[in-house]
């Protein structure tokens, strides 16, 4: 685990890729579900911070998250990916479920840190509820 991942936002990670991936089996459902979760995440980021900004905290969060998940190392010449998180999602087919689960959760779980890190808590926290708000469904039936 990284500095910048802690076990909440690691686990709200995977509380979403559970959720989008449903009953589905399989890694092409993990990587369809990965796919939304970061779809969301960067639709309700992307204003504040631009595209540039969710490339560089996704980038980094990658290089970091590799430490512990060696099946997260690049596997073809960067070039052809448009992006750090086309190397995460290739990364990701390559695996069994399991381990590309394991992956997944350490890289969402690094980019909500690092983007916790970057705006701070309360406006993280705020994007995290508009990205997935179906994970807060807890803490939203308890709100008046």
């Amino acid at each position: 685990m990284t500095a910048l991942e802690n076990a909440p936002l690691r686990q709200l990670a995977l509380k979403v890729l559970a959720q989008h991936a449903g009953s589905a089996p399989g890694t092409e459902a993990l990587v369809a579900a990965v796919r939304r979760a970061y779809d969301d995440l960067a639709r309700v980021s992307a204003p504040l911070i631009g595209q540039v900004g969710v490339d560089a905290l996704t980038g980094r969060a990658l290089h970091l998250a590799q430490r512990a998940h060696p099946s997260l190392v690049q596997t073809r010449e960067p070039e052809q990916w448009k992006g750090p998180f086309d190397q995460i999602i290739f990364c990701l087919e390559q695996q069994d479920p399991a381990i590309a689960t394991e992956a997944a959760g350490a890289v969402f779980g690094t980019l909500t840190g690092l983007l916790v890190s970057f705006i701070g808590e309360p406006l993280a926290v705020g994007l995290l509820r508009q990205a997935w708000p179906d994970a807060f469904d807890e803490a939203r039936t308890e709100e008046p």
